[in-house]
């Protein structure tokens, strides 16, 4: 995500000032410098540095705490599912006795419709459910379940 972008830039930033530190190189070509201008630049590049290192400390301490409240919101997700579950069985039950409820709710869906062909349609007239089943693993995704009257 954005986080991620922002973190990398400024871990190449800090690693560019390194690199420059180590081959004692200055950021940017200039003229002679005479020794008090060349030291209060490196006092400066060092400077740069530090604050850099800082801000990409800072930026891994935000990271975690995105990975942290990524795990708590999967918890509280995983939670919440376990409580639809009766209620979309009910609601599944009660689908069942409208005719092409499925059919026309897809075909009438802004995404899926765009989906679906003449010969597509046929075969959504025999759709009698359709389920969501989340993987143990959240993260890892879901597979949606088409069922059909044989």
């Amino acid at each position: 995500g954005p986080n991620g972008i922002v973190r990398r830039k400024i871990t190449e930033l800090v690693q560019g000032a390194q690199n420059l530190k180590m081959a004692g190189k200055k950021p940017t070509k200039s003229p002679k410098l005479d020794a008090a201008e060349e030291q209060q630049q490196g006092d400066e590049l060092e400077e740069q540095q530090q604050t850099l290192e800082k801000v990409v400390g800072i930026q891994n301490e935000i990271d975690r705490l995105n990975e942290q409240a990524s795990e708590e919101i999967l918890h509280v997700e995983q939670k919440y599912n376990k409580l639809r579950k009766p209620h979309f069985e009910r609601r599944s039950d009660l689908i069942k006795k409208l005719p092409d409820f499925w059919l026309t709710t897809l075909l009438n869906h802004p995404h899926f419709s765009e989906l679906f062909d003449e010969d597509d349609e046929t075969v959504l007239q025999y759709l009698e459910n359709l389920t969501v089943d989340e993987f143990e693993d959240v993260k890892s995704g879901y597979k949606i379940c088409f069922f059909f009257q044989t």
